[in-house]
């Protein structure tokens, strides 16, 4: 079995969240949604949904954040929200954390996010499952 590099990527589209932007990337084994741009309370909500979208598509998920420029407590929101989402749905998620997202878990401990260091690094762990 060969396995695809990250940046071999099957499929990529965009998704705008108003400040932010979602990129779609889907790979053999998981779909890998790369942020970036900022994420507040004014769009929040917006990129929740789009996230919440692929959680029910029930295949592994990678959330890349290291592209996220600024990350406040909304989207803070956001993560823990997706995260608790795909344990009730029993699914395989992985957060890829970025400066922005460093900043607040520094302020906030004990969140439990299933950080990775890279892209690369959750797919060495859905093979791995």
């Amino acid at each position: 079995m060969t396995t695809q590099p990250y940046e071999q990527r099957l499929h990529c589209y965009e998704i705008d969240c108003a400040g932010a932007r979602l990129d779609v990337q889907a790979h053999g084994q998981a779909t890998v949604l790369r942020i970036s741009g900022e994420i507040d309370a004014s769009n929040a909500d917006l990129l929740s949904a789009a996230i919440r979208r692929f959680v029910r598509l029930r295949a592994p998920l990678i959330l890349d954040f290291s592209h996220v420029d600024y990350l406040g407590s909304a989207g803070l929101r956001v993560l823990l929200h997706v995260q608790d989402e795909c344990r009730l749905a029993r699914l395989h998620c992985s957060v890829v954390g970025g400066a922005a997202l460093r900043r607040l878990t520094r302020v906030v401990t004990g969140l439990g996010l299933p950080l990775v260091d890279s892209v690369g690094d959750a797919l060495q762990l859905i093979r791995g499952v």
